[in-house]
């Protein structure tokens, strides 16, 4: 019985290994800098364990600087949902170096390297089924996890209303289109990314939220998300 015990626990050790060895393989072969200037720079981390897939999804994190818990809790959510789930997810990890503390400058420094170097890649893959865009929210604006679809784009709102539909924990809000939009990173980062016919989500945490909801919360959203793509899909 002993030996039984002995022969068991090392068969859990040994694939507890090898799921840390496929985890840090798909770690270091596919990230990559994709652009730097004096603003900060933007890393681009795919993660696709069973090959090509026709779900490919893209998260942006860290666009907003002073965002610290969508920009760490929402990595590690992906590393770990993608090595269960036969999905690609990219995700571009914004660095800002330049006054990063400071509210104004840090938002428009991630802003303009998302323009410069996060939205060209995405023209250029050009087969994305959805783009999430990652931020942290205070006390007022917004009530919860929500996300949103200021783009206001039919494929954005479609997709939105079905995840929502399968999601009530979360809301979801729709901007109003009886006015332009004049929010800068609607105009230069969602809006582009929905000219090309990609659905465009803006993802919102709480700030207050700890790294344990946050990661639950961010998981069901992916795995949500991936669920009414590969229905669409098949």
């Amino acid at each position: 019985m002993k030996g039984k015990k002995i022969a068991i626990i090392s068969v859990c050790i040994v694939m507890a290994a090898g799921a840390l060895f496929l985890l840090a393989n798909m770690e270091l072969t596919n990230a990559s800098n994709i652009g730097s200037d004096s603003s900060g720079y933007v890393t681009k981390e795919a993660y696709s364990h069973y090959g090509q897939s026709t779900t490919k999804i893209a998260i942006v994190t860290g666009m907003h600087p002073r965002e610290s818990v969508s920009k760490t809790v929402v990595p590690a959510v992906i590393k770990s949902y993608a090595l269960t789930h036969n999905v690609e997810i990219v995700n571009y990890q914004v660095n800002v170096t330049d006054d990063p503390e400071d509210f104004a400058v840090g938002r428009s420094n991630g802003q303009g390297l998302v323009a410069n170097y996060v939205i060209p890649d995405i023209e250029k893959s050009n087969n994305y089924s959805l783009v999430i865009i990652c931020h942290d929210h205070e006390s007022g604006y917004g009530n919860g996890f929500y996300i949103a679809t200021p783009t206001m784009d039919t494929k954005s709102v479609a997709l939105g209303e079905a995840v929502h539909s399968l999601l009530p924990q979360f809301n979801y809000y729709q901007r109003s289109t009886d006015e332009d939009a004049i929010s800068t990173s609607i105009n230069q980062v969602d809006a582009p990314i929905a000219s090309n016919g990609i659905p465009v989500f803006v993802y919102e945490i709480p700030e207050q939220s700890d790294s344990q909801e946050a990661s639950e919360m961010t998981y069901k959203l992916i795995d949500t998300c991936f669920n009414v793509i590969k229905a669409n899909n098949s």
